[in-house]
């Protein structure tokens, strides 16, 4: 008797598609049109909530956003708050750069070498525990009321902090790795741009968001105190007259500035540091 085989396909696990999540699968949105529609809704719930507190008080007291967007438009299209935005970025971009310099090299030295990380103990405890108002009005008096005291004010308080973050990062090292890239005789250059670059990229691009999100704080916060130009005296001037609308539309503008350095700035060169990930 001949008995006739049947070839069946051949299945592996590959070929199963494997069963995607019911976010992804909702209305055919992959999860990036997902996360869109979610951060609209936020916005929309944000913005919703604001008309609801401007409702529930009174319009001088907290102005509906609508009536905030218009004076901001008008603000932009004379184009005096163009500098003062400028003048309130230079003051960032300063006093961001002594901050994270000072940082990064003080969290390798004192990740990397213990006996640093003992005698900084002292100094990172005194000035992280030192409210940033002391800081700021003790650099006006010694400095004077000028752009140098303003920088120096606004960035000491986060030195600590941002060192703190630095340390741990490069604590975060695998000497394994070291180790193996020495026993395959691998340069210098290629333990530094290889095996230390990757470990250490994550906890600088974190370090450097969460550095710029607290010295813009800082910064306006310095002019408030002891400048007479920048988005922060103009805040205070404002408020001084108690005038909510161009409190907020002054807050918002540097608000959407920094939005815009996060998202595309930052996010683009995270994307560019991180683009081995991929490969």
């Amino acid at each position: 008797m001949r008995t006739s085989a049947t070839n069946f396909p051949h299945t592996t696990a590959d070929a199963i598609p494997a069963s995607e999540p019911a976010a992804t699968r909702f209305s055919g949105f992959g999860p990036n049109a997902t996360d869109v529609l979610i951060s609209l809704i936020s916005v929309l719930s944000l913005i919703g909530a604001w008309y609801l507190g401007s409702w529930a008080l009174s319009e001088k007291v907290l102005p509906a956003p609508h009536v905030v967007a218009e004076v901001l438009y008008e603000a932009m299209v004379k184009g005096a708050i163009w500098k003062d935005i400028g003048i309130t970025l230079g003051r960032i971009v300063i006093a961001f750069s002594i901050a994270m310099s000072i940082s990064a090299a003080l969290g390798f030295t004192i990740g990397l070498v213990p006996a640093a990380a003992v005698f900084f103990r002292v100094w990172i405890v005194c000035f992280i525990t030192i409210p940033a108002l002391v800081i700021m009005l003790t650099c006006y008096m010694v400095v004077g009321l000028n752009d140098k005291a303003a920088i120096l004010g606004a960035a000491i308080p986060i030195i600590p902090i941002l060192t703190i973050n630095i340390r741990d990062g490069v604590k975060g090292i695998d000497p394994k790795l070291l180790g193996m890239a020495k026993a395959f005789r691998a340069s210098r250059a290629q333990q530094v741009f290889e095996v230390v670059a990757p470990q250490v990229a994550p906890i600088l691009v974190a370090s450097t968001r969460f550095g710029l999100g607290l010295i813009w704080k800082m910064v306006l916060f310095a002019e408030l105190l002891g400048r007479g130009d920048g988005i922060g005296y103009q805040i205070e001037f404002y408020y001084q007259m108690f005038n909510m609308k161009e409190v907020l539309a002054h807050a918002l503008s540097f608000l959407f500035v920094m939005l815009f350095i996060e998202l595309v700035i930052l996010g683009t060169l995270e994307k560019w540091i991180f683009r081995w990930r991929s490969q």
